[in-house]
């Protein structure tokens, strides 16, 4: 009886070592998760159109403003048919970490023609995962300069129950 006692109590002495170092491998990990960075999507690529009057507009500089942790610009100009592009952007962050922050990824695209500053996009989103109808739309930034500037609420293809809502000059077919 003596030896089945001893194997079994060496059996839950190791039962309990292994999970003592496991808890504190999962403790460890999550303590100093803040560290790690995580992939943010601040925007897909954008390719637009600037006109006025139906007319391209060669010439232009546009102008890309994202924020999330830190406030990232870019320009771009407009080729001689008005058309211009910005890359998709990505950047590395700890932010994600914090379950605190209510942070939203800010993006805007503007320019000025003639003293006067054009909103071709402004939107504030929540997700650092790409969102469908966003990367749809600024695929397509069709901007007229003669149009106004409206609020345009467009569907949420991830998230249904929270649609998107833009500040633009720029039209969409739908």
């Amino acid at each position: 009886m003596k030896k089945h006692f001893n194997k079994t109590s060496q059996f839950l002495v190791w039962l309990s070592v292994i999970s003592v170092l496991l808890y504190s491998l999962e403790v460890r990990a999550n303590m100093f998760s803040w560290f790690k960075k995580y992939n943010v999507h601040l925007s897909p690529a954008v390719q637009g159109n600037i006109t006025l009057e139906g007319k391209p507009l060669p010439g232009i500089k546009v102008f890309r403003e994202l924020d999330y942790d830190n406030a990232y610009n870019e320009e771009a100009t407009t080729d001689e048919q008005g058309r211009f592009y910005f890359a998709e952007k990505h950047i590395k962050s700890r932010q994600p970490a914090n379950k605190l922050d209510q942070s939203k990824i800010r993006q805007v695209i503007s320019l000025v023609y003639h003293g006067k500053t054009f909103v071709l996009w402004y939107l504030n989103t929540s997700s650092i995962e790409p969102q469908q109808a966003i990367v749809q739309r600024l695929a397509a930034l069709n901007c007229e300069l003669s149009d106004e500037e409206l609020e345009h609420a467009f569907p949420n293809i991830e998230k249904p129950d929270f649609p998107h809502s833009t500040f633009s000059i720029c039209r969409w077919p739908d």
